[in-house]
């Protein structure tokens, strides 16, 4: 892009060296065409209207401008005007004191990039045009330069043309190379199926000898990029010829804003190093823009989204290390309050060291790794919930607030998958859970079993039961596999009774059965008279049989199977019959001869 910035250069310099020829433009055009073929190997065409002036200024204007590059670089530039304003008096003494230096309807367009070649090089193909724009004249010390209605095309291999991106404008005011502030303004558009736009605003201080840019208070602008427009304020520094930044940040998107530090280095590894301190995280933050966001929410919460494949390949890309501090981090209907991340990201294994924050009154701590270097993603993770808030917990889902108490959950967990689903799908891995003073709502377990002792006492119950079960201890070791999770032992106490037994939870469709055992004591006796509890009643299993699925009402859950306890009575009766005359037979074989 310089070549066409040197195009009114050149021209005026012959202009004052050739004034005797100013009336005959097509000459100037001519030796300026072969100058700037010697000096770059591009050919210039000018199809429009040439204007020159001398007063107040020495000016040019072209019109309808291309220049065809040299055969190694498969790009040419277009203009629909070039135009440039230099003083005159220091021009006849030798120096070049330019004013203005105006573009407009500029076209950059270039071949497709061959099959296989990241995409990624197109950005710094068009990166490079920039700083080649703002290369000749910051050397010249321009007062102004302006560049309007700029894009870069490219041409596909059936001949049609596609718009890479649009600068809108770049304004760039004193520019100079010895620190004293550069008034900048740009505006640039992405356009396609999403498009994006980005505005910049500040002041910058570039120091030729150093190679370093400084920024001072730098205000960009982003939108497109997520449902909800970005926008930073940055000031830090630039080294150009290491191709390092270390910035400070400010930054906000709706009700989410925060601080940090950044530090980019495109030859070391972490290319990004970033600490950043956010106030809220949440899915409308992450959700991305276009046609798309309009279900992206709905994507989160019902998990439809879920069975898209992973983006590896974007992952793979990353070369990333950050600590993050959320001050509240929202996941659906979860929110995380005090989280915190260490994580790193290279060639699509990211690490996270640490994980820490508060859920509902539980202290989060754990590790994940996951690996997305394959085709398909391997997670591993472990780490604790300590005194989680049951009640509080099931009040963010809006389920039925069917248990309160607090627990606490270790775990260890692996799984393979392609989508979310999938990973969820194939965990597993042992988990563990112990529970302090958990209370079932709804349910009383105590009078379900009552009742089927004064059943087989042959009385009925007429004291009143709490309509809630205290549990005085309430444990499961799980094991998850194949998108189950198998409760086994699950075993539960409460005054009198004692429940052992296994279940199984999908975790998909979150519904669950389970089958429990249960043992009674004679403090039964205490709740109801009709409850009290034999010898011939203790020695026998009390099977209760549980399903459901979150969300329904926990008096459906479970059953006593009176039947079977019937059953088991009877045999225990008849055993016992028999016992007792087996001894009373063998007495008589024995005592015989007394």
């Amino acid at each position: 892009m310089y070549r066409i910035v040197l195009i009114p250069l050149l021209l005026l310099i012959l202009a004052v060296a050739l004034i005797p020829l100013l009336a005959d433009k097509a000459a100037i055009l001519d030796i300026a065409t072969s100058a700037l073929y010697k000096q770059t190997g591009a050919t210039l065409t000018v199809a429009g209207d040439t204007e020159l002036t001398l007063f107040p200024t020495l000016g040019i204007s072209l019109s309808d401008v291309a220049v065809v590059l040299d055969g190694q670089d498969h790009r040419d530039l277009r203009a629909r005007s070039v135009k440039m304003g230099v003083q005159l008096l220091p021009l006849l003494k030798g120096n070049i004191a330019i004013d203005t230096v105006s573009l407009e309807g500029l076209i950059v367009r270039s071949e497709p990039h061959t099959e296989g070649v990241d995409n990624g090089t197109r950005g710094t193909d068009i990166a490079a045009d920039g700083v080649a724009a703002l290369a000749v004249p910051l050397s010249l010390r321009v007062k102004r330069l302006l560049i309007t209605d700029a894009r870069w095309e490219e041409i596909d291999s059936t001949g049609a043309v596609s718009t890479l991106l649009e600068l809108v404008k770049l304004q760039a005011m004193n520019l100079n190379l010895e620190q004293s502030p550069i008034a900048i303004e740009l505006q640039l558009t992405r356009p396609g199926e999403q498009p994006m736009a980005l505005s910049l605003d500040g002041n910058l201080r570039i120091n030729q000898h150093t190679q370093q840019i400084n920024l001072d208070n730098i205000v960009m602008k982003i939108s497109g990029a997520t449902a909800i427009p970005v926008q930073v304020q940055t000031n830090g520094t630039i080294d150009v010829s290491r191709e390092v930044a270390d910035l400070q940040l400010t930054f906000e998107s709706g009700e989410t804003h925060g601080t940090g530090s950044l530090h980019y280095a495109n030859g070391e590894s972490p290319r990004v190093d970033a600490v950043l301190q956010i106030n809220v995280l949440d899915k409308a933050l992450l959700a991305l823009a276009g046609p798309k966001a309009a279900t992206a929410a709905g994507e989160v919460s019902t998990s439809a989204g879920w069975n898209e494949a992973l983006p590896l390949a974007a992952l793979r890309l990353i070369d990333t290390q950050a600590v993050l501090d959320i001050k509240s981090a929202r996941f659906g209907d979860h929110t995380v309050n005090n989280l915190h991340i260490n994580l790193r990201a290279l060639n699509g294994l990211i690490e996270v060291s640490d994980l820490t924050g508060n859920l509902y009154g539980g202290e989060l701590a754990a590790t994940a790794t996951l690996d997305g270097r394959g085709d398909t993603a391997s997670l591993k993770t472990r780490g604790s919930l300590t005194r989680l808030d049951i009640a509080t917990a099931l009040a963010a889902t809006e389920s039925a607030r069917m248990l309160s108490g607090n627990a606490t959950v270790n775990w260890q967990l692996g799984s393979r998958g392609r989508s979310t689903n999938e990973l969820i799908a194939a965990l597993n891995g042992p988990i563990k859970l112990t529970t302090d003073n958990v209370v079932l709502q709804g349910i009383s377990v105590e009078k379900s079993l009552c009742k089927a002792v004064a059943l087989t006492n042959n009385e009925s119950l007429t004291a009143s039961f709490p309509a809630n079960t205290r549990f005085e201890t309430l444990f499961a070791s799980i094991q998850v596999a194949n998108g189950k999770a198998t409760l086994n032992p699950l075993r539960a106490e409460l005054p009198g009774i004692a429940l052992i037994g296994s279940g199984n939870y999908d975790l998909v469709k979150q519904n669950f059965v389970a089958a429990f055992k249960g043992r009674l004591s004679e403090k039964l006796e205490q709740l109801d008279h009709a409850c009290r509890v034999s010898k011939r009643l203790t020695a026998i299993d009390w099977p209760v049989n549980c399903a459901g699925s979150v969300g329904t009402e926990p008096a459906s859950w479970c059953r006593v199977d009176t039947a079977k306890i019937v059953q088991d009575l009877t045999i225990n009766e008849g055993l016992d019959k028999l016992e007792k005359k087996a001894s009373k037979l063998f007495n008589k074989l024995f005592n015989r001869g007394d």
